[in-house]
């Protein structure tokens, strides 16, 4: 029997839980990632750090950062995995660990924030958890979220230009979008780094 079988996230009417709350399937299914994933942001944490882990599935990342920070708020939305967990961890739940059963997109981010955990690699709000974020002072976000960004660490409060005046190449913009502006002659030069934009067409069509 596969694992997704037994999983608790993929038990009941999966689509419907998440339509109710404004999120898609893929926003409440789980499914653990590689080691490397987690290895990447956790060799990245401070001490003093206080972290919001957005989606936290099995806990198995929020666990992990609370031995090393200051302390972790983790939510998520599938009360079933919530409960799991909390069973499982029992009085070995470790003290700096908020457990926050609740939708992210309704849940008031703590203003003692410093950085942002999004490992939800289809993630549809972005531009929400981003903005908001920056709205309470964090300093950085970790996700994978952005496509093929891999796991990336991005500083919240850098300035970020319009895309109209980004050089050509690579742009990756806050809200979750990644694209390509093209050269005015193909035989301009550009580089492979990637600029993080302000504004795209797809978020500026969402505005529309």
């Amino acid at each position: 029997m596969k694992w997704e079988a037994r999983a608790p996230q993929f038990q009941g009417d999966v689509a419907g839980f998440a339509a109710q709350r404004g999120l898609s399937p893929w926003e409440v299914w789980y499914a653990p990632y590689d080691p490397s994933v987690y290895a990447f942001v956790l060799e990245r944490l401070q001490p003093e750090d206080v972290v919001l882990d957005i989606g936290a599935g099995d806990f198995r990342f929020a666990v992990a950062a609370a031995r090393q920070v200051r302390k972790v708020y983790a939510v998520e939305v599938h009360p079933t995995l919530v409960a799991d967990f909390l069973q499982r961890a029992g009085s070995e739940l470790p003290p700096n660990l908020q457990v926050i059963c609740a939708n992210a997109l309704d849940f008031p981010f703590p203003h003692d924030v410093t950085t942002g955990v999004l490992l939800v690699r289809h993630s549809e709000h972005f531009a929400d958890f981003f903005s908001r974020l920056q709205a309470v002072g964090a300093q950085r976000l970790f996700t994978n979220a952005r496509w093929h960004m891999g796991v990336e660490r991005i500083d919240l409060q850098a300035p970020r230009m319009n895309l109209d005046a980004a050089p050509p190449g690579w742009y990756a913009c806050a809200c979750g979008a990644v694209g390509f502006k093209e050269p005015t002659s193909w035989n301009d030069s550009w580089t492979e780094t990637v600029h993080e934009v302000a504004t795209c067409p797809r978020c500026r069509a969402s505005k529309e």
